[in-house]
């Protein structure tokens, strides 16, 4: 929780958005391999394909977090988003 606070402090917003648009990447993924006939066994497989996707998002989510940690310093080397980043930092109340 410490390196998440820290990578907030940092690049702000960007975390978040990363953090966010990785998850909705992965639970629309286990939604679409559900569907294709994937069998998730467990908690998840009595619930709803939605419910199901999100609770086997759950489980990789170390994963999740470890690819946060890589790409937001990576994304905020793109110009435009650096030139956000700086532009914007002193506005970040964390």
């Amino acid at each position: 929780m410490e390196r998440f606070k820290t990578l907030m402090l940092e690049y702000g917003p960007l975390a978040l958005v990363t953090n966010y648009v990785i998850l909705g990447l992965v639970v629309v993924g286990f939604y679409v391999a559900i569907r294709m006939g994937f069998q998730p066994s467990g908690t998840g497989e009595q619930a709803g394909t939605w419910a199901a996707a999100y609770v086997a998002s759950q489980v990789v989510k170390p994963l999740r977090f470890a690819a946060v940690f890589v790409l937001t310093p990576l994304i905020a080397r793109i110009p435009p988003v650096a030139r956000f980043i700086e532009r914007n930092k002193h506005k970040w109340n964390f």
